[in-house]
Order: structure tokens, then C-alpha cells, then sequence
């Protein structure tokens, strides 16, 4: 600003000059501009020069101008990005925070079915092994036959029995189910001295058990 004052008081200064050198007459004509001497010529040129280096400041000054007024609308749209972006960050936070606490909630929701499952399995193995042993304590448990035939596997399971008389005594045979030949031919009991008391034997899938009078027959190891 102060650059173009005083490039504007030496125009003045000089058309000035000139309407006293055109009152006076050219010829010789000189005038002092800012403690320099100058004739016509001279003057014109300096004029000349003065309004080109007017017309390059003011282009600065728009050129400036331009620039500051960029840099305001650069500043403006950097402002608007940095808003949107704040408003995208809390939008994205509060979307993930949401989807943590869904995630947290289906987590505890498969976590007690896991322990509910859990305990059912506990309940159904208690069950089984309840089952089981009850199994195992009927299939240990003494069988008492009367006097007859009977097949093994469908009678009583296939194993290893000892046969006890619960009357006075009588032939006791195992027939191999496959040949038919006897396995087992003794008398249980010890009445009238020709028994032999208890026997114990194997028998398998097929075998045939004969007995003359009521036996027990006790599962061994």
C-alpha cells in the first residue's frame, strides 16, 4: 500500500510538472520530483515505468488476493472434511460398540448352553453308568433253572457258571451246540454219596444246558 501511495504522488508530481513546463514552454523545462531533477523526456519515461510497476502491483495484490481467497475456501472444505470425519468416527464407534455388546451377548448366550449341555451330559452318564451297573448286577446275579433243557444266549448268557443243587442232587449236562456232544456230564449234590458236590464249567452261544432237578447257577470269574 505504501509502495503504490508513493508511486501515485510521483505521477501527480509529475502532471504537475507538466501543465507548468506546458505554461512555460518546453524548451529547457526541468522540474525537481522526489530531490531528483528531471526534464519532459525524462519524466515520461519515469511515468511510463511508474504505471507498469503500478499495474504489476495490483496484479500481485489480485494475484494475492486469489490466493488468500483460495486459501480460505481450501480451509473452509478442510474444516467440512475434518467434521465429517469426526461425525464417521463416532458413527463407526457407536456401530462397533453395538456389535461388541451383540457379539458379548450371543458369547453368554452359547456359554450356557455349553454348561447346560454339560450338565445334561453329566446326568445321562450318571444315568448310564446307573444303567450299566444294574446290567452288570443282573448279569452277576445267581440264575436259578428247574429241571429241563436250556439253550445259552437265549436262556441265559454265554459264561463261565458254577451250578449248585437245591435239592438233593441229579445229573447236570452241557451239550455242545454244534456236534451235540456233552461238555459236562456230573452229578451235583452229595446225596447218597455219589455226587460231587458244586461244578463249575464254560458254556457258549448254542450250548445246551440239561438238569434233572432245580439248580443255581452263579456267574465266575
Amino acid at each position: 500500500m505504501k509502495k503504490i501511495l508513493k508511486i501515485a504522488g510521483i505521477i501527480i508530481g509529475a502532471i504537475v510538472f507538466i501543465l507548468i513546463g506546458t505554461g512555460i514552454g518546453s524548451s529547457g523545462a526541468e522540474a525537481t520530483v522526489n530531490g531528483k531533477k528531471m526534464d519532459i523526456t525524462s519524466l515520461d519515461k519515469e511515468i511510463s515505468k511508474m504505471k507498469k510497476d503500478l499495474n504489476s502491483i495490483k496484479q500481485e495484490r489480485n494475484e494475492a488476493k486469489a490466493i488468500i481467497d483460495k486459501k480460505d475456501a481450501a480451509e473452509e472444505e478442510l474444516a467440512d472434511a475434518e467434521a465429517k470425519l469426526k461425525d464417521i468416527k463416532g458413527t463407526l464407534d457407536k456401530e462397533l460398540a453395538e456389535g461388541r455388546k451383540d457379539v458379548d451377548a450371543k458369547l453368554q448366550g452359547a456359554k450356557k448352553e455349553l454348561s447346560n449341555t454339560q450338565a445334561k451330559l453329566k446326568e445321562t452318564k450318571a444315568k448310564l453308568a446307573s444303567a450299566t451297573g444294574q446290567l452288570q448286577k443282573a448279569e452277576g446275579a445267581p440264575k436259578k433253572l428247574g429241571s429241563g433243557q436250556y439253550v445259552v444266549g437265549k436262556d441265559i448268557p454265554a459264561g463261565r457258571y458254577n451250578a449248585h443243587a437245591l435239592g438233593r442232587g441229579s445229573n447236570f449236562f452241557v451239550y455242545d451246540g454244534a456236534s451235540g456232544s456233552a461238555k459236562v456230564n456230573t452229578i451235583l449234590g452229595t446225596a447218597g454219596g455219589i455226587g460231587t458236590g458244586d461244578y463249575t464249567f464254560f458254556c457258549q452261544d448254542g450250548d445246551i444246558i440239561e438238569t434233572h432237578e432245580p439248580v443255581r447257577l452263579t456267574p465266575v470269574k
